[in-house]
């Protein structure tokens, strides 16, 4: 006992997190089904998604690469997109649950079908086409499932207070340091156990099939899928929220619309601020405007939560026949809090359009760099699984990288009990840096791609070895950029829209994962039907220098706009002061009344 007390903080604190974790396994046995659905996603994501390229071009024999391109960029832009759908299901009507549920079906599907077109019969290639569609509607699972694990696990550990009416809202933000690394080492054990069964598979049981390995992933996610439905009984209940992310959006914009006709108020009194204090504006021209600042192409979004023009006042009566809580419930107006909320995610939206040839540059490592490596000599492995080991060093270097800005995180908590508003803005400043050196490796990572296929084209490169680096700075990008963005969406976006997150990032790589299917149409003269005859070389210049020129437009709107512009935190009027009000209210109209006319 008195060693233990003697120890270094360090140690105390391994100490209490080893016994954490050995409590959890010990009490709440359920949580292990959760990760190893997500253990079988990642070995879908590595082992069957990431050489659907390579299995079209080689096992099925499409000789065009441009429709290879096509159909794997299609796969992925509809997990995008489906994950968006998914979400949205998830969160208004059913749950996390039952969407996975679904999801783990499509995907056993999709890969029973991909087992299916390895058989030497016509349909076969048409089996891919519909193996496409399943695994695009079960790859929403992956995030769903990791996100479902996580909050599973704050329920378990979380401390259980007396008439805590809702203990879940901010259990993000408040957690302790302990807390943290606990959470994470969950969450980082389902890879490493998927990337231990990708190592056993390429070296040890190196002479598998493609057929083998569909139908290998297809029973592990059956299998996984069969623990996570046993393990349902030890799961906590998620509470459903009144109203989704994308259903407020979508309400703000469409009532801003209706009022777009409508002149700025030039008093806050024309808000609809609904027991809030009117504070936060700023003046424009000749109106009171809303914080925070966006650009002008979404400043009318300010107009969602006006009562009324004020040259309109004496005219329109029918505001006086309808009160402002029956207006809100039919969605002809909004609060200020509501719109402040939608604003904030304005933003994000400017800095999502800036990062997007990196998307570009996401969807060509599983194709174009595919490609590649199918062109070169496999020298990795005793039976040629290169494109499988590249895709797992890509996935290490990017978990890698996650977990380095993860330590250097933990330096900067002990400050935020201390100076709370200066470490906001330095872990914002911090996060803005950490994108921007994302998106200096993705010009690094064109640029060495560029090199590589032009000395590949003068045969001054045979073997896959060649493409480590491409696929390093790859992996460096995807966790820089893709961890960086969800970091400041959490810090710049109102609380309110923080399930948002994970659609948001999905809707900005899936946009280019569809903006590749034109520019593979249009640039036909770099993008042949092979790849000996295409100039690729041409193209990752063109991702390289997309990336450099967008860089500056991202330092731009993220200094003017996504680090000084913050959303402000609306305080709610005491009812003390409410009363007074209204008491104050009702004796000026008596006094009114009393006071005789003049003669």
């Amino acid at each position: 006992m008195a060693r233990q007390e003697n120890s270094p903080p360090f140690v105390k604190k391994l100490s209490s997190v080893k016994a954490r974790i050995r409590y959890l396994i010990l009490t709440y046995k359920a949580l292990p089904f959760i990760a190893a659905l997500v253990v079988s996603y990642t070995f879908m994501e590595i082992a069957v998604l990431a050489i659907m390229m390579d299995y079209l071009i080689n096992a099925l024999e499409v000789q065009n690469q441009r429709i290879a391109a096509i159909v794997t960029n299609l796969q992925d832009a509809l997990s995008s997109l489906f994950f968006v759908v998914v979400s949205l299901i998830s969160q208004t009507y059913t749950g996390s649950f039952t969407m996975i549920t679904f999801c783990a079906a499509a995907s056993i599907e999709g890969l029973m079908l991909l087992w299916t077109s390895t058989f030497p019969t016509p349909s076969a290639f048409r089996s891919v086409y519909a193996a496409i569609v399943f695994l695009g509607m079960g790859k929403g699972g992956q995030n769903l499932s990791e996100s479902f694990l996580e909050y599973q696990l704050e329920e378990k550990i979380k401390p259980k207070k007396q008439g805590e009416k809702d203990g879940s809202t901010q259990d993000r933000n408040e957690r302790s340091l302990g807390h943290t690394i606990f959470i994470s080492i969950w969450l980082f054990v389902p890879l490493v156990v998927g990337y231990i069964i990708i190592v056993c598979l390429v070296f040890i049981f190196y002479d598998a099939t493609f057929e083998d390995l569909f139908r290998f992933a297809a029973l592990l996610m059956g299998a996984t899928h069969l623990l996570f439905l046993i393990g349902s009984l030890g799961y906590s209940r998620q509470e459903l929220p009144v109203e989704s992310d994308l259903s407020k959006i979508h309400r703000i914009f469409i009532t801003a619309l209706r009022k777009l006709s409508l002149k700025y108020p030039t008093s806050p009194n024309s808000y609809y601020w609904k027991g809030y204090k009117k504070q936060h504006t700023y003046n424009r021209g000749e109106g009171v405007r809303l914080l925070p600042r966006v650009p002008r192409l979404f400043r009318w979004l300010d107009k969602a939560a006006i009562v009324k023009a004020e040259e309109e006042e004496e005219e329109d009566s029918r505001h006086n026949r309808e009160s402002l809580e029956t207006q809100e419930k039919r969605k002809k107006i909004c609060t200020v809090q509501d719109v402040r909320d939608v604003k904030s995610l304005v933003h994000m939206i400017y800095l999502g359009l800036t990062i997007f040839p990196y998307s570009l540059l996401k969807a060509s490592g599983y194709t174009f760099f595919v490609a590649q490596a199918s062109a070169l000599i496999p020298v990795m492995n005793k039976r040629g699984h290169d494109i499988s080991i590249l895709f797992l060093i890509k996935a290490v270097t990017s978990d890698m990288s996650k977990f380095t800005c993860f330590l250097i995180s933990l330096a900067f908590r002990n400050k935020q009990k201390s100076r709370v508003a200066s470490f906001s803005w330095e872990r914002k400043a911090a996060t803005i840096t950490r994108i921007g050196f994302g998106i200096t490796c993705a010009v690094i990572c064109g640029s060495i791609a560029w090199q590589v296929e032009m000395r590949r084209l003068s045969s001054k490169l045979n073997t896959t070895v060649a493409l480590v680096p491409q696929f390093v700075l790859l992996g460096m990008t995807e966790g820089l950029v893709d961890g960086g963005l969800k970091r400041l969406f959490n810090d710049h976006v109102a609380k309110s829209l923080s399930n948002f997150e994970d659609s948001f990032s999905e809707l900005v790589v899936g946009g280019g994962k569809l903006l590749i299917i034109p520019i593979v149409l249009i640039f036909s003269g770099w993008i042949k039907e092979t790849i000996d005859t295409s100039h690729l070389d041409r193209y990752y210049l063109m991702l390289a220098i997309m990336n450099a020129v967008l860089l500056l437009a991202f330092a731009y709107y993220s200094v003017r706009y996504a680090y000084k512009e913050v959303c402000p935190e609306d305080e709610k009027v005491p009812i003390e002061e409410r009363l007074d009000h209204a008491h104050q209210s009702d004796s000026e109209d008596s006094d009114q009344k009393n006071t005789p006319p003049f003669p």
